[in-house]
């Protein structure tokens, strides 16, 4: 078995292994099109595990950038992690996991990050790598009518701005948090993931303080990416978002103390920790899980997440 970069290995055969392994078309046209405007991705792109000529599994590898007590750090992270499903359990993925922290560590970075669900089966393959996971997710769930409260906010559509807008407002907005709190503009993930119509831009007293990410799926609306500045509720922002559409329910991705205690207040059921895990690994023998919580706020309301910056697909 050789571990070869993208560019030695056929694009069919990763076609081939992504489809079958995350149901996720990983074409040669999107690879290119991710390699051209996400800069976060290193330059070999992925790490891959070929035999005969047949991918036998990938680890995508990326340098994700983060804010610390101490200022901006480079983190790694992986993503799509596959192995082909005929050569499950022969320890394919533990040795592209090893090859993609091995090249972090040359690189310079001390820590590892993923976003995966604990119910998956390969939770527990990290964890057996030394992954950590930070229980910062949180789910919450009301009917409309519970969510429907009173609001000093207001929710628009990013309007002519579009996603340059909306990421001015990231910007401005962050600037007292930690984690995810800087990204690259333009922000390639905001714009490949997210329909600008689904951007909703927060305003208090003609001032955007924040925006939300909105869409209905049968009754149910869909609210996540609490941006806020400090000091907005989050109830509120909910609200204001709900008032924009009238649904039967309304369920909010979140993850900061501030967000989970303000939904509860508001009546919501709320699950946290949820299946969604967001896992860290120390790369280097001088930094520890609790090192990294310290430096980036993780479980505090200082920490921004979200799940565009830490997932690859």
């Amino acid at each position: 078995m050789e571990i070869l970069e993208y560019n030695d290995v056929d694009p069919l055969q990763v076609l081939n292994l992504t489809l079958l392994s995350l149901d996720f078309p990983l074409t040669p046209e999107h690879a290119a099109h991710i390699r051209r405007t996400d800069p976060r991705h290193f330059p070999y792109f992925t790490v891959n595990a070929v035999e005969d000529d047949v991918a036998l599994g990938q680890v995508g590898v990326f340098r994700l950038p983060m804010v610390s007590t101490e200022g901006r750090e480079d983190v790694g992270g992986v993503w799509a992690v596959s192995t082909h499903p005929q050569h499950a359990g022969c320890g394919i993925a533990s040795a592209l996991l090893e090859e993609a922290h091995s090249r972090m560590r040359d690189a310079g970075l001390r820590f590892s990050t993923l976003g995966t669900s604990r119910s998956s089966i390969a939770y527990r393959l990290y964890q057996r790598h030394g992954y950590i996971d930070m229980n910062v997710w949180a789910t919450a769930l009301a009917r409309w009518e519970t969510a429907h409260q009173p609001t000093r906010l207001r929710a628009e559509p990013a309007g002519p701005g579009g996603y340059d807008f909306a990421e001015r407002v990231f910007s401005n907005v962050t600037g007292d948090y930690l984690g995810f709190a800087w990204r690259h503009t333009p922000f390639a993930r905001l714009r490949d993931k997210i329909k600008i119509e689904d951007v909703r831009i927060l305003w208090k007293n003609d001032q955007p303080v924040g925006y939300a990410l909105a869409s209905v799926d049968q009754s149910i609306l869909h609210v996540s990416d609490l941006v806020l500045r400090n000091g907005v509720n989050p109830a509120e922002a909910v609200a204001a978002v709900a008032s924009r559409v009238r649904t039967a329910y309304v369920q909010v991705k979140n993850s900061r103390p501030v967000e989970i205690a303000s939904l509860r207040q508001a009546g919501y059921q709320v699950a946290h920790p949820d299946w969604s895990a967001f896992m860290l690994k120390p790369l280097v023998p001088e930094v520890t899980v609790e090192d990294a919580r310290r430096l980036f706020g993780v479980g505090t309301d200082r920490f921004l997440i979200s799940w565009l910056d830490t997932r690859g697909i």
